[in-house]
């Protein structure tokens, strides 16, 4: 019997691709989740961050690398289904599973199964489980901004130091069209005064955030918020703040104005928006926005017809 097994396992060893599949026998997806942020995902954003972390919460987190198929992958995307989430958001959970796996198998010699991946995918696709995000087209109303305004007015007078300036923080991402990640990079260094421009370091990009500065304009609205904001002593922020605590302070505003489903993001659609209705060209605008393609920069355009200028 002995004799027999060994030469069963010698044959099953001898097939393509075996050695590498019994090495990483019983090695689960949770474990190449765990390498892959350590490995490569130390400088993701909070958000992307976030999104694979979240893998490790359901079961597909438990199933063994060399076992991961197809079926795997479509019960991950039918149990998001049936939790009542939308085929975008179990969409970015299916680009970081095949991100994973394709990192597993080039840089780890894993043997993901690729084909496999790619062949629910595409089902998962044909079935509408897993879609593009609707291209979001909310811009605050007039009245809106002014509720906001008036309570972070208020906010401040009840705590001046303590509070931070948001209602100044919300008019320059209206009037810059900057991320409020990017409002929280700016410094004072790299401001010119002179010529109304400013650099933005690390700017997002699909590709090459680390390094990727640009230079943008600043309108007259926007360089007046600047020249108001107190210098700290030992900080070249010009606004010295976390983006997460701009972002806790803006839901907590809205919710207490009873403004539904308005994002700090939407103020960058408002901003592009209000670009285009002012007269500037595509070109022009992007001078702005930074945006790299007019298909791109339509995503955030929204114009209302109310506010178009005839020529």
């Amino acid at each position: 019997m002995a004799e027999e097994w060994a030469k069963r396992r010698e044959l099953e060893l001898s097939a393509p691709g075996a050695l590498l599949t019994a090495k990483w026998k019983q090695v689960t997806f949770r474990e190449a989740i765990e390498r892959y942020i350590h490995e490569f995902a130390q400088d993701a954003g909070r958000s992307k961050r976030a999104t694979i972390e979240q893998l490790l919460r359901f079961p597909i987190a438990e199933v063994e690398v060399t076992h991961l198929n197809s079926e795997s992958v479509i019960e991950h995307a039918v149990m998001r289904r049936n939790m009542g989430i939308r085929p975008s958001t179990i969409n970015q959970d299916i680009i970081w599973i095949g991100i994973i796996l394709r990192t597993a198998r080039a840089a780890w010699k894993m043997p993901a199964q690729i084909d496999d991946f790619e062949g629910a995918k595409l089902l998962l696709r044909s079935k509408g489980l897993i879609g593009r995000p609707e291209s979001r087209t909310r811009r605050p109303s007039g009245s809106e901004i002014e509720k906001l305004r008036a309570y972070f007015r208020r906010s401040q007078q009840i705590r001046p130091t303590a509070i931070l300036p948001m209602e100044d923080i919300m008019d320059f991402a209206i009037a810059s069209a900057r991320r409020r990640e990017e409002i929280t990079r700016l410094l004072w260094s790299d401001l010119d005064v002179e010529h109304n421009t400013c650099w933005v370091r690390d700017a997002k990009h699909p590709r090459k955030k680390v390094g990727n500065h640009k230079r943008f304009k600043l309108g007259h609205e926007a360089m007046a918020i600047i020249r108001r904001q107190p210098k700290v002593e030992g900080e070249d922020r010009i606004f010295p703040f976390q983006p997460a605590s701009v972002g806790t302070r803006w839901r907590t505003a809205c919710a207490a104005c009873g403004i539904e489903d308005l994002r700090f993001h939407d103020l960058r659609h408002e901003a592009t928006s209000r670009l285009f209705e002012a007269g500037y060209e595509i070109v022009e605008v992007q001078q702005f926005t930074l945006h790299e393609s007019w298909d791109v920069l339509k995503r955030y355009t929204h114009l209302r017809p109310e506010e178009l200028a005839l020529r």
